[in-house]
């Protein structure tokens, strides 16, 4: 069933300071830039129970964005005591309840529970240091958090944000969505289109000779790929991947497959030896 999802933006600036409601639910979610972090203290929804994420990067190397999860009784005070503790940082994203029924332990449970999901996910790195526990709550409450929960991912997502969104996976049978091969120089490499990119998956195997067009480039990729933990030498021809891992294109992931400067649209084919061009462009 369609929902709708209303964006407001609160100071009429698309990234800045705005509200984001679904249709017949008592969430909301509210996205925070830091340098609005003073625009808050007066807003009555910033003052309630809520779960959030900081969102930022630790360093301009990194794959991945890196992410804290929290849960705090009132917003505004914790991120004010985040501004000065966490640097990483750029954006605040929060859930509360429109009707005020979010309690402690209704947040301690999202907050658990979503780091959880994110650290099963692994879209994000976490900076989360300990394992947050689930509070005792009564089984009506538990449902009711369930469904706040995958309200909250939706929104999330809607937002821009993906760290709860779990990536296609390599078993998942889809026609219209079918797995693609890539393979040369020893290497073989499965992976398929996703609305982030192109997923190549655990166990594909990459190249370790690279062309003179793409030497330098591949070479900060792949070291950038081992130092975040997704690829690892397997021996003096080929890498491996050891965990899945999205590219912004096909041509990103054959490029570091093959070790050449490539059009993946055309290197990477279904089992039936479709391009990935004949699939989704024709």
């Amino acid at each position: 069933m369609a929902k709708t999802i209303k964006i407001f933006l609160v100071d009429g600036e698309p990234n800045g300071l705005k509200t984001a409601e679904l249709s017949n639910w008592v969430g909301q979610a509210i996205v925070i830039p830091r340098n609005k972090l003073k625009d808050i203290k007066q807003r009555s929804d910033c003052n309630k129970p809520a779960v959030y994420f900081l969102i930022g990067k630790e360093n301009e190397e990194a794959l991945l964005s890196t992410a804290y999860i929290g849960e705090a009784e009132n917003l505004g005070n914790r991120l004010t005591t985040h501004d000065s503790s966490k640097d990483f940082w750029r954006t605040a994203i929060a859930f509360v309840s429109k009707d005020n029924n979010l309690t402690k332990a209704h947040v301690k449970y999202l907050e658990s529970r979503c780091i959880e999901i994110a650290s099963q996910v692994k879209r994000f790195d976490l900076e989360n240091s300990t394992k947050s526990f689930l509070p005792s709550l009564s089984e009506a409450d538990i449902a009711e958090m369930e469904e706040f929960l995958n309200n909250l991912k939706l929104l999330l997502t809607t937002v821009g944000y993906t760290i709860l969104q779990e990536i296609t996976s390599k078993e998942q049978t889809d026609t219209s969505n079918p797995l693609f091969t890539c393979g040369g120089k020893k290497a073989l490499a499965t992976g398929r289109m996703i609305n982030e990119g192109f997923v190549v998956y655990k166990d594909s195997t990459a190249t370790t000779q690279f062309s003179n067009a793409v030497a330098e480039r591949n070479k900060k990729s792949v070291d950038k790929l081992i130092s975040n933990g997704y690829l690892e030498k397997k021996d003096e021809n080929l890498y491996i991947f050891i965990k899945d891992y999205v590219f912004n294109s096909p041509s990103a992931a054959s490029d570091i497959i093959l070790g050449n400067s490539t059009s993946g649209w055309q290197k990477w084919k279904t089992k039936d030896k479709k391009t990935l061009e004949a699939i989704y462009k024709k």
